[in-house]
């Protein structure tokens, strides 16, 4: 039976989980360069998007990179259904997302945009 490293040409099992909207070629090369399997995901990128980082990407490592795209079917909007589940979750608690001060600032001010609070870590 073939390993997942052979199959794919990895150092490391590892396949890095491709995140649309929020991460481009930066993270799939460091992964890539690290031994595993570094992920581009393509699906809300333009072509014209996706030529520039496939280039990055290719400039920045040789080892083997994967490209994500979304595949499935749009499902039919079933408007009593969305209004079961909004109901359903506007009956739970909220739960606030901790916003570390070691994150990006971009991303704190997103999470604080939707509630977040912010924490900090404690090093012994």
């Amino acid at each position: 039976m073939m390993n997942l490293q052979t199959l794919v040409g990895t150092e490391l099992p590892v396949i890095q989980a491709p995140m649309a909207g929020v991460q481009g070629s930066a993270l799939a090369v460091a992964v890539s360069n690290a031994g595993a399997l570094g992920s581009l995901p393509g699906a809300m990128l333009t072509p014209d998007a996706l030529r520039q980082e496939l280039t990055t990407i290719r400039a920045q490592t040789m080892r083997p990179y994967n490209v994500n795209f979304f595949c499935h079917a749009q499902p039919a909007m079933d408007p009593a259904r969305e209004a079961a589940w909004r109901a359903a979750l506007a009956q739970r608690p909220s739960v606030r997302q901790a916003v570390d001060s070691s994150y990006p600032q971009r991303l704190q001010d997103f999470l604080r945009a939707r509630g977040g609070e912010l924490s900090r870590r404690i090093r012994a």
